[in-house]
């Protein structure tokens, strides 16, 4: 899950938070997890939401927006970069499309697979991203 947080936050101290807010949550209400599922598959999905949570905070966002890059693993400056605008791009998406969008082009899930984490359809998928790909396309037009 820390590594999941990660990737998404791009920062090793609000990852580790949301890993911990994610399991403290649990402790305190079991409930949440009604065990229909695989328990992994709860966590993935639950520290997927506080990650988008948490950058769609207002204080976070400016943080994040100031820094503009996460911490170097190794990787070339252009990828941090790209990273960097993801998540900015990300915060201008509504919450169902974002999710979808991490889910489909960060994590390579199928659009099945999207649909069973969202608990949709596998056609409402396909209009979730389709309307963030239109919706940052708008954005990105002079």
């Amino acid at each position: 899950m820390l590594r999941r947080a990660r990737s998404i936050l791009g920062d090793e101290a609000d990852a580790r938070e949301v890993v911990q807010e994610l399991f403290t949550s649990l402790l305190a209400r079991p409930e949440q997890f009604s065990g229909t599922g695989s328990l992994m598959a709860f966590l993935y999905k639950a520290t997927t939401n506080l990650c988008l949570n948490r950058l769609r905070d207002a204080r976070t966002r400016g943080r994040l927006l100031a820094r503009r890059s996460p911490p170097q693993q190794g990787g070339a400056p252009a990828r941090a970069e790209s990273l960097a605008l993801v998540r900015e791009l990300l915060l201008r998406l509504p919450d169902e499309q974002a999710r979808a969008v991490v889910y489909y082009y960060v994590d390579e899930m199928s659009q099945a697979e999207v649909a069973t984490l969202l608990g949709c359809s596998r056609r409402h998928v396909g209009n979730l991203l389709a309307r963030a790909r239109a919706t940052l396309s708008q954005e990105a037009r002079p």
